[in-house]
């Protein structure tokens, strides 16, 4: 599924090497994952989120607190999707959670789903790759997908960046995408909790020739901290966590607020 990205051919595993047609080549790492970012279109020697970002959001994440966030996600492709086997492609994927279980939404659901995923860490893709074996990942620039044209059926996006255009061109023809991002008042009682002045996440409207927009919505819910180290787990796996003083971190970790979330969802199909 892979292509290569010095010169877009197709990729094939031969002997844990993935080699193109031009006799570029790309080895296979112990985990199963492949390294498709060149070297000279890194910003720097580590890009992307640290480890210590990575595990916070793993621990977060496996104690269920997003899973109505999946469920949603994985119910969207079902109502914009007729077709039962999908191609589904995480650009931006992390650690692989968000993909991993809307894949298996999908086959509770009698979808036949072949699930793949690129980042820009490598941490988060070695991670992803030793912890989700049902799925592909690479680490690749959002800006740049080493996947073939017009090969997914669905792109989902969560907190992360990309080129519309990219995902444009990996989509089939009617493809869907479904991006997501902050509602106005996700996280405000963490903010407020670290911030003297904190304001609303501000909605952007996609404008784009290439897509046209099916449905938007907002999904919002509670989070049940039980614990300060749960409170800990989601503060690090924000920016927050590396911009406030020790002194605000304490009052967030010890509050007893209940933290609301607010997501921003909108469902674009390919024109």
């Amino acid at each position: 599924m892979w292509i290569c990205p010095a010169c877009g051919l197709p990729l094939s595993l031969e002997a844990g090497t993935w080699r193109c047609a031009a006799n570029h080549s790309y080895d296979r790492a112990k985990e199963g994952y492949v390294n498709l970012q060149l070297a000279q279109e890194r910003n720097s020697k580590a890009p992307g989120d640290n480890k210590e970002m990575i595990l916070a959001r793993r621990e977060f994440l496996q104690q269920g607190f997003y899973d109505p966030l999946i469920a949603r996600i994985a119910e969207l492709i079902q109502t914009h999707c007729e077709d039962h086997d999908l191609a589904l492609f995480d650009a931006g994927c992390g650690e692989g959670y968000y993909v991993d279980q809307i894949r298996s939404h999908l086959e509770n659901a009698s979808y036949q789903c072949a699930a793949s995923g690129c980042d820009i860490s490598k941490v988060a893709i070695q991670r992803a790759a030793k912890t989700h074996k049902a799925c592909q990942f690479t680490v690749a620039s959002t800006f740049k997908i080493p996947v073939a044209t017009g090969s997914m059926d669905v792109v989902i996006q969560v907190f992360a960046p990309s080129s519309e255009e990219e995902v444009a061109r990996i989509l089939k023809p009617h493809g869907v995408w479904i991006l997501v991002n902050p509602g106005p008042m996700h996280l405000q009682q963490l903010k407020e909790s670290i911030y003297a002045e904190s304001k609303p996440h501000t909605l952007n409207q996609l404008d784009t020739p290439n897509f046209a927009l099916q449905n938007r919505e907002s999904l919002a819910f509670e989070l049940d901290f039980q614990t300060p180290e749960q409170r800990l787990a989601l503060l690090k796996m924000t920016p927050y966590f590396w911009h406030t003083s020790e002194q605000n971190k304490q009052q967030f970790l010890q509050s007893d607020k209940v933290c609301q979330t607010e997501f921003d969802i909108q469902i674009l199909r390919k024109k």
